[in-house]
């Protein structure tokens, strides 16, 4: 199973539309998402900041602000063949 993490904040409705538009491709792909809020961590407010919802796989960015699903396909094909 892929795990994602989406970084977000509380009372943020971008990522509440991200988190809503991954449920099905997470039903589809077998993938968990968790979800990160950055509100009280200095560190990622530092990294994340206003650029949230910031979907990534590892280290690797997916996407920030809206779900990009051909990305998000590409990326897991592309960790699918490792």
């Amino acid at each position: 199973m892929k795990k994602l993490l989406l970084y977000s904040r509380s009372n943020c409705h971008l990522c509440e539309a991200m988190e809503e538009e991954l449920s099905p491709f997470i039903a589809a792909k077998c993938i968990e998402v968790k979800r990160i809020l950055i509100d009280n961590n200095e560190r990622f407010v530092q990294l994340y900041g206003h650029r949230v919802p910031v979907l990534m796989m590892g280290e690797q960015l997916v996407c920030e602000y809206f779900l990009d699903t051909d990305i998000l396909q590409r990326i897991l094909q592309d960790s699918s063949a490792v």
